[in-house]
């Protein structure tokens, strides 16, 4: 069994002659938290776009259990186990919290009918070790963004996700919403989900991951165990400079 439950080689993706992804590689161990890291435009939301099947890389190649595989789209990546947690929620806000985490794959009584007493009581079950206090029948617009997030979550393990990309998603949350949301993704690193945790913050680094790949300007640059690379290296891989070339002393 390959050490890696996912890679990617030497990826190219192109839209109209400018590359949005050139060569990038990456490797994600199993039960691990790995860290993507760049600025603005260094090709991380194609990246995430690549692994879920929304886009196909135009050369290069991707691997699950080392065995390569082709997303023809969203629904080959997901009956592959991989899910994908935006920093801005796409949820039906009118619509419950159960009928969002179910929203597709409804279950059906022996009629043929949506059974959503059933429904219910498993997103309930889905939900309770995130959170007590979201109630699965409000609307997801009564909720606040960090409870969102906890229902999209919910929403992947009713898939079986064993990879989990969050994209961002302590940028808009408070310090308790970030602790809260660093214990779920240790609790769920810990059943053997591999997360892909892709973050400005180095504070969300440090908390949570082992390693750390870095992405700039379309290109991968490396990748490192948190504990071997300085911040002022991970900045320079991150921009291309040093951080006295940033922020020079004045005369």
């Amino acid at each position: 069994m390959s050490e890696y439950i996912l890679e990617l080689k030497d990826v190219v993706k192109t839209f109209g002659g400018v590359k949005a992804l050139n060569g990038v590689h990456f490797q994600l161990k199993r039960g691990e938290i790995h860290a993507l890291m760049g600025e603005n435009g260094a090709g991380k939301s194609t990246f995430i776009k690549v692994i879920t099947g929304v886009h196909q890389p135009d050369s290069g190649i991707m691997l699950l259990d080392g065995e390569q595989v082709t997303l023809r789209n969203t629904t080959d990546s997901a009956k592959l186990g991989i899910a994908a947690i935006y920093q801005h929620v796409t949820a039906f806000p009118d619509l419950t919290v159960t009928e969002n985490i179910f929203m597709g794959r409804e279950i059906k009584n022996k009629f043929g009918f949506y059974d959503w007493k059933t429904m219910r009581q498993r997103a309930k079950e889905l939900i309770q070790p995130l959170s007590a206090e979201i109630d699965v029948n409000k609307p997801m617009g009564n909720l606040s963004v960090a409870e969102q997030q906890l229902v999209e979550i919910a929403k992947a393990l009713s898939c079986d996700a064993r990879i989990l990309i969050m994209d961002e998603p302590t940028a808009s949350l408070t310090r308790n919403e970030c602790l809260q949301l660093y214990r779920i993704a240790k609790n769920l690193r810990d059943k053997g989900v591999s997360i892909i945790f892709i973050t400005h913050r180095f504070e969300d680094m440090y908390e949570l991951a082992t390693r750390v790949t870095v992405f700039r300007d379309s290109t991968y640059v490396g990748s490192w165990d948190v504990d071997k690379i300085t911040n002022a290296d991970l900045v320079k891989a991150m921009v291309g400079r040093e951080i006295s070339d940033l922020f020079p002393k004045p005369d």
